[in-house]
């Protein structure tokens, strides 16, 4: 598939991701201290679900109208984004919140994988699977770059990883979905994700967790900051985004992601970088610029030969 042009718009929306998103792990490891993981996704989805009524019935933006809209809204709601919210919450109480940041890079990989099967006008290059690898060496070399010793005990236990890994799954099936129903506008579908997320993590926490009650006001002012922006103003931003580039392109701030946790978490949690973080964060940049065209091999001229003398 022929490279697409970025505008200078679609760069700035994919930046605003990162920051939000990276900033989003610090928080879900202050609060994960004071509510249990299940009530803080189904608390910021259901007030993000609430401005974002508000915000459509000021808009005017109208709710999905088609079988195949519904369906696809309570896809990515549930599995998409309530699922990935609240297992991302449940591991953050077991790893640095730079930990479950770094995860995130695996999405572009899910994604590349299924886009195979699912979205054949996405294939995949070999400019592009060069970059994924590069990028995942960065992300390898940040983990192994950490020197917390509480974090790298924490490291030989799997189940956080797994539900991580689990949880990106779901975002790479979210930004598949997404694209199969490009017809649908991006405000009809973040309504539409936002409704069915805040009613499957709310069913959840109603199951399987008690009722928080908990005095600590900046646990609830952490929930307040992720429903507005990680939650609210992110799922708007991400629809409009994927209509207007692609999943490939989206999914690569999960490269950038890493970084800006690790950063969010040095300056809010004190984690150390090393040496080897830094060299991460070149790699992992270094496989942006390739899987997105922007660094390119340079093409060997042909030797020119002189004719060769007549007979």
């Amino acid at each position: 598939m022929a490279q697409q042009s970025r505008t200078f718009g679609d760069w700035i929306l994919l930046l605003f991701l990162v920051l939000v998103w990276g900033s989003s792990f610090v928080s879900i490891k202050y609060i994960v201290e004071y509510i249990p993981p299940m009530w803080i996704a189904a608390m910021r989805l259901t007030i993000a679900a609430i401005l974002m009524g508000l915000f459509a019935f000021w808009r005017n933006i109208r709710l999905p109208n088609t079988k195949k809209e519904w369906i696809a809204c309570a896809a990515m709601g549930a599995l998409g984004t309530a699922m990935p919210f609240m297992l991302i919450n449940y591991a953050t109480q077991f790893l640095p919140s730079s930990i479950a940041g770094l995860m995130m890079a695996t999405v572009p990989i899910q994604v590349m994988l299924l886009s195979l099967v699912f979205l054949p006008e996405e294939k995949a290059t070999l400019l592009r699977v060069m970059g994924l690898a590069a990028g995942f060496l960065g992300v390898t070399a940040v983990i192994l770059g950490n020197n917390n010793q509480e974090a790298a005990a924490v490291a030989f236990s799997l189940l956080p990883f797994i539900l991580l890994i689990i949880a990106t799954s779901g975002y790479a099936s979210n930004s598949l979905i997404s694209r199969r129903v490009l017809e649908m506008p991006a405000m009809t579908k973040s309504l539409g994700v936002l409704i069915f997320a805040a009613i499957t993590a709310s069913i959840c926490a109603l199951i399987f967790e008690p009722v928080p009650n908990t005095p600590n006001m900046g646990a609830w002012a952490g929930v307040i900051y992720l429903a507005l922006l990680p939650t609210w103003a992110t799922t708007i931003a991400l629809y409009v985004l994927l209509d207007r580039t692609s999943a490939a392109f989206v999914t690569l701030s999960n490269y950038f992601i890493p970084a800006a946790s690790i950063i969010f978490g040095a300056v809010l949690f004190q984690e150390q970088l090393s040496i080897l973080q830094f060299v991460g964060f070149g790699i992992i940049l270094l496989g942006v610029g390739i899987s997105e065209g922007v660094i390119r091999p340079r093409k060997r001229k042909k030797r020119q030969y002189p004719p060769p003398p007549s007979a």
